[in-house]
């Protein structure tokens, strides 16, 4: 049976229950560039600390969680991260998974979860239709669009309302209490570098580069820095000096802190430094 949540607002504050369960924090309202919506990590919140720590899921996924894990890091890593106030309409979970791109890492991400029996308690109202998100008035997202996936989480841009706080709530709740929520979060987002990496590695970049230099990339890419000259400027680091350095700084100096920490984070394991991207094995050797 679904799972009923009842919501509760405190000032700019939302906060919710599960069926008459302990309250938990879903948001504060905030407004940005226009828009209106919810965010929940800032100095201070409530929300429930639940981060991700590679150690803990390294059995299942091995290498891969550890080289996730900077940009991971960058994004703040709690699994609960929300965000519905900028131009991505809705943006959740430790990798920032963004609701406006199609085919994306949010669809994907988001179609996983739908395809889990607890979708039924959390999501009743959606199903799987020939792999696309479907609610009851017909698909949700096709490849050329997501923004009717984006008005069912998000439907007013310009203010925050109850079905925005709704879909929140469930979300929040269901990948606090379900490790397998957790686990597909944790797939999306090394599937998402790995295709990175394919794109990288079409265009004869990174065969035997250091995993350190490939983290860099992904993140590149994952976050959007480079702009158009992104490639040309990736082959222009990776000819240099200092590869690892000179990758570091693409992106000119806007992201002076995310740089910091991915840069901090890659040096801190050593795996970065011995593993190797391989093009015939499509992995790191």
């Amino acid at each position: 049976m679904a799972i009923r949540f009842d919501i509760m607002r405190d000032g700019r504050d939302y906060w919710a229950t599960a069926d008459d369960g302990p309250r938990f924090f879903v948001g504060r309202r905030v407004s940005y560039e226009g828009r209106v919506g919810l965010h929940n990590v800032f100095p201070g919140s409530s929300l429930q600390k639940l981060d991700f720590d590679p150690k803990n899921y390294a059995g299942q996924f091995g290498f891969w969680v550890a080289f996730i894990n900077p940009t991971a890091g960058c994004e703040g890593r709690n699994f609960l991260t929300l965000n519905s106030y900028d131009r991505a309409g809705y943006t959740f979970g430790f990798g920032q998974f963004a609701a406006h791109v199609p085919d994306g890492d949010f669809v994907r991400w988001f179609r996983a979860m739908i395809a889990q029996p607890a979708a039924a308690d959390y999501f009743p109202d959606l199903s799987l239709v020939n792999g696309r998100i479907h609610g009851a008035d017909g698909p949700l997202e096709t490849a050329s669009s997501t923004a009717a996936l984006m008005a069912y989480f998000n439907p007013a841009p310009d203010k925050v309302d109850d079905a925005e706080i709704l879909a929140a709530a469930r979300l929040i709740h269901w990948t606090a209490n379900h490790r397998p929520a957790r686990l597909a979060q944790i797939t999306q987002m090394i599937a998402s570098f790995r295709d990175y990496l394919g794109r990288a590695d079409r265009r004869g970049l990174i065969d035997g580069q250091r995993a350190a230099h490939c983290c860099v990339i992904a993140d590149l890419l994952h976050h959007g820095r480079g702009g158009r000259t992104l490639w040309s400027s990736v082959g222009k680091a990776l000819a240099a000096n200092d590869p690892f350095e000179a990758l570091i700084a693409i992106g000119g100096t806007q992201w002076a802190e995310r740089k910091a920490t991915l840069r901090r984070l890659i040096l801190a394991d050593p795996k970065m430094q011995e593993r190797r991207w391989s093009a015939s094995a499509k992995d790191f050797v």
